[in-house]
């Protein structure tokens, strides 16, 4: 990367630290903040571009925020300022936050309580097609533990392999399957091996709300449970007493 990080910082994190000294809570300009960090020590620059790196991660902070229904941690102002959510005092966006979260937690319990648990398969499946996967389950019982398959074509000239392990606990996980992580956090590391990544149950959501899969977004970007791909809507929890 041209420009990196100093101090464990990275530039969301020194764009909130230039932000938390901002006096009177007022926005702040993201070449501003930029120039603060780097004077500061925050961020070293060995390119010509910080401040549109800055731009760029404080936008796409703001949107990806925005479209996975998570608490937002900057406000976006006209002429490129920026400010950190918790200065508003609008209750209408607290109440809105509050909702979302719910819904969200609503959203995991009715995951982990789906039966057959293959429909977890299927909602793998739905999430990456959603996300522009080529997705497939497996039906092999000698895939290594591979749940579904998925081929990410980007313009007919890279294409992305993935295999997926889809498995929910409810309770503590055990010692084989620590196991088996650990050997794959060690594989991963290892040099030319090919990548390894786990998300958890929060992480899961969050990715199922930005593509809509089991939530509906209403204009005011509050999240209402929906349908998953093949249920019904009498299936799912009411909302409306949240």
């Amino acid at each position: 990367m041209a420009e990196t990080a100093a101090g464990g910082l990275t530039f969301l994190g020194a764009a909130e630290a230039v932000l938390e000294a901002a006096p009177g809570h007022e926005p702040v300009s993201y070449r501003t903040i930029t120039e603060q960090a780097l004077k500061r020590g925050y961020l070293v620059s060995h390119g010509q571009t910080p401040e549109s790196t800055m731009y760029v991660q404080l936008m796409h902070d703001v949107k990806r925020r925005a479209d996975r229904g998570d608490e937002s941690r900057f406000s976006q102002f006209p002429g490129g300022r920026f400010g950190l959510a918790k200065w508003s005092e609008d209750e209408l966006i607290g109440m809105i936050a509050r909702r979302n979260r719910l819904v969200k937690e609503r959203l995991l319990t009715l995951i982990r309580g789906l039966d057959p648990p293959s429909l977890f398969e299927v909602l793998i499946t739905e999430l990456l097609t959603k996300m522009g996967f080529e997705a497939k389950q497996t039906q092999l019982t000698n895939d290594g533990g591979i749940d579904v398959h998925g081929t990410l074509d980007i313009g007919g000239v890279i294409r992305t392999r993935m295999a997926v392990q889809a498995k929910r606990f409810a309770h503590n996980v055990q010692a084989p399957t620590v196991q088996q992580v650990r050997g794959a956090r060690l594989e991963a590391r290892r040099e030319d091996a090919a990548p390894v990544a786990l998300m958890n149950g929060t992480d899961l959501v969050s990715l199922l709300v930005e593509h809509q899969i089991g939530v509906r977004r209403t204009n005011a970007d509050v999240l209402e449970l929906g349908e998953l791909p093949w249920s019904a809507s009498g299936d799912l929890p009411d909302t409306d007493a949240i």
